[in-house]
């Protein structure tokens, strides 16, 4: 009840791929990402490698997008660091992709800034300054205070680590401080509140 088929040999099964138009493996690769959403729909997390790669195969950045966020939020409460750090930055490069609707840009500042998150908490704090620096005017243009307080944390410990900036670092996270108790965030306020200790 259950066939399957594999190729023996890696080689066979890349000639067999290559020799189908780019048209058509679009649109396999979106019917077996809908196929497996179907089939495993009450334990789809097991399956977010799988509809991550066949939605982006598919070139539906949305869906994948979507995929790799929980895909990150479950390697982050696995305590998988490289793996929602890169789970996080293939999510940024297909939310990229999209059109830059209101929305696509709220999503963009979401997966920068836990990208950035994600990073500091592995003590790169140059790579998660990178990771939040496009989008610190785009976040306060839109006035996504939660993330704010998350950047100018961020911001702060790449201060303090890497710039040695005391001043600097102690102003970002003063900054932080006061957006997290203005949206009476408790993470933010935790963790802006932690490293202005340090």
């Amino acid at each position: 009840p259950q066939t399957s088929y594999i190729f023996r040999h890696a080689l066979t099964r890349e000639v067999v791929y290559d020799s189908i138009l780019s048209k058509k493996k679009r649109e396999l690769h979106e019917k077996v990402g809908r196929i497996i959403e179907e089939l495993y729909q009450d334990f789809l997390a097991e399956h977010y490698g799988a509809l991550v790669e066949h939605f982006f195969m598919s070139e539906n950045y949305a869906k994948a997008a979507e995929y790799l966020r929980m895909a990150a939020r479950k390697a982050e409460k696995a305590a998988s660091f490289p793996d929602a750090i890169a789970h996080a930055k293939k999510r940024i490069t297909c939310l990229e992709k999209l059109p830059m609707t209101d929305e696509e840009k709220r999503k963009i500042i979401d997966a920068r800034t836990v990208l950035g998150l994600y990073l500091a908490q592995q003590n790169y704090f140059y790579e998660a300054k990178e990771a939040v620096n496009p989008i610190v005017d785009l976040a306060i243009k839109h006035g996504s205070k939660k993330r704010l307080c998350q950047i100018y944390t961020i911001l702060g410990t790449y201060h303090y680590f890497v710039d040695e900036d005391l001043p600097k670092a102690i102003q970002e996270l003063e900054e932080a401080l006061r957006i997290a108790n203005e949206v009476k965030d408790i993470v933010g306020s935790a963790l802006g509140s932690f490293w202005l200790g340090v």
